[in-house]
């Protein structure tokens, strides 16, 4: 079984974004999301997005007004962002979320971890160990916002453990989920048409089963203080203040 990062780098990079679908629907949902939270950066604010992908986050942000730290360890997801931000205050860097300290230059106005990125770290210390930095790397009145999907409270069985997620008249994309106590086992299963005929390609990695009373508990210990939670389609996210 592969590391998350060789999964990424030899398998779902190339496809991720198609599978993300309509990148311009995705980051006008963030775009929304974050206006409907009344964010103003001040003067040359910063912004930090953990695990930032193509940009579904950093790129809304930056048109917010924010200088975006963009952090992924997938190198061809950051090319994709690069072009999508050229001309906007976005530099993205590839390296693991856990040493995104090493690349700040100031407190943060503004920390974001989405697109369910925390369950991707090796393990719950890793987890224990970057909610501290993100606690002691925002400003006062900063804000750090996560979301991460619930695999604590629901468990699919039998035939429900294949996840359908996008099929075109070439590529057909499904995933394949084992439970266990700490950790979810995906298996990700391409089906590509090459030349008329169907090659399937499978690769798989793990993802941590996080409870999000874990990471409440967490943010609460470094001093921050929990404003919202909610589940919406199988999300959880969190929103947290750094007490003036």
């Amino acid at each position: 079984m592969e590391t998350v990062k060789d999964h990424y780098d030899r398998f779902l990079g190339s496809v991720y974004s198609w599978i993300l679908g309509d990148f311009g629907n995705a980051r006008g949902k963030n775009a929304a999301f974050f206006q409907s939270l009344g964010l103003v950066p001040a003067n040359a604010a910063t912004a930090v997005d953990l695990g930032c992908g193509p940009g579904c986050q950093s790129i809304p942000l930056a048109e917010l007004g924010f200088d975006v730290l963009a952090i992924d360890f997938c190198e061809e997801l950051l090319g994709e962002l690069r072009q999508r931000a050229s001309g906007l205050p976005v530099r993205a860097v590839c390296d693991d979320i856990l040493n995104f300290r090493c690349h700040l230059t100031e407190p943060a106005e503004l920390i974001v971890c989405m697109g369910d990125t925390l369950v991707h770290l090796p393990n719950e210390e890793a987890v224990d160990a970057l909610i501290r930095d993100v606690s002691e790397s925002l400003r006062p009145g900063g804000k750090f916002i996560c979301a991460i999907r619930d695999y604590v409270n629901f468990e699919p069985a039998d035939a429900d453990r294949f996840v359908p997620v996008r099929a075109s008249d070439e590529q057909i994309f499904v995933c394949f989920l084992e439970y266990g106590d700490d950790t979810v086992h995906v298996h990700d299963i391409l089906h590509r048409k090459v030349d008329g005929e169907w090659i399937m390609q499978i690769s798989d990695y793990r993802k941590l089963r996080l409870d999000s009373l874990r990471i409440n508990a967490g943010l609460e210990a470094g001093g921050l203080e929990i404003a919202r939670q909610s589940v919406d389609g199988g999300m959880i996210t969190i929103i947290a203040d750094k007490p003036e």
